[in-house]
This record gives C-alpha cells, sequence and structure tokens, in this order.
C-alpha cells in the first residue's frame, strides 16, 4: 500500500528561466531558503524515513499572469527535495531513493505556493 504526504510552501515557485538570469548570490541564497522550508514542512508533517519515493509537484498561482510551463518550476522543486534529505525523509536525492517526479500544470486559488506530494514507493515483484 502506498502511502502519501502533502505538503505546501506557500512561495511561488520559481522558473528555470528565471533562474538563469540571477547573480549566483541570489541563487544560493533562494535555494537555501527553499531547502529549510521544505525541510521543516516535511517534519511537521510528520513523514516518516523513507527508502524510497515518488515526487508529484503542482505549482499554485493566485493570479494568471505569466502562467509558468509545466516543468519550469523544476528548480524550485529540487530544492524541495533537497530539503527532504535535509529533514532525512530520505538519505539521498539519487535514483535509487526518488524514483519518479511529475510535474503537473498549475492549479489557480487564492494563493502562490508549490504543492508536492511525497509518496512511499515499493518495487513491485
Amino acid at each position: 500500500m502506498t502511502e502519501e504526504w502533502i505538503i505546501e510552501d506557500n512561495e511561488r515557485p520559481w522558473t528555470a528561466n528565471a533562474e538563469r538570469r540571477w547573480h549566483y548570490h541570489k541563487r544560493a541564497r533562494i535555494v537555501k531558503e527553499t531547502r529549510e522550508r521544505f525541510a521543516w514542512l516535511a517534519l511537521e508533517a510528520k513523514i516518516p524515513k523513507q527508502d524510497c519515493i515518488t515526487i508529484s509537484a503542482t505549482p499554485l498561482l493566485a493570479r494568471k499572469v505569466s502562467i509558468p510551463d509545466v516543468a519550469s518550476c523544476y528548480p524550485a522543486v529540487k530544492a524541495g527535495i533537497d530539503g527532504l534529505v535535509d529533514a532525512g525523509i530520505i538519505p539521498d536525492d539519487d535514483p535509487c531513493h526518488v524514483r519518479r517526479i511529475s510535474f503537473h500544470a498549475p492549479e489557480f486559488g487564492e494563493k502562490d505556493g508549490l504543492r508536492i506530494v511525497v509518496a512511499s514507493f515499493k518495487e513491485e515483484t
């Protein structure tokens, strides 16, 4: 049986295009802040240690302005997954521990953010 945990950040995820324009100091700061937020969110959600997971990512947007491409939020998702490693949820973000990352089209609502669904993964035998 697959277990799932939903964690939502309250910051609009940045895109790969935006990241390319940033100074490396700005990028390092934003990645660090995002990793820390997702580590705390994972601990708050009481996600138990996992050997292997899948990730499903959905950007949350308050406005239909500058709608990003489906996978353009990859850098923010990567930082979120690094936060799971920092929190000790998974040992590493290599292919042995993160088996799949799925990107969904943005959802529009009342707030900006990034929803990541962490699901346990059991190899079919």
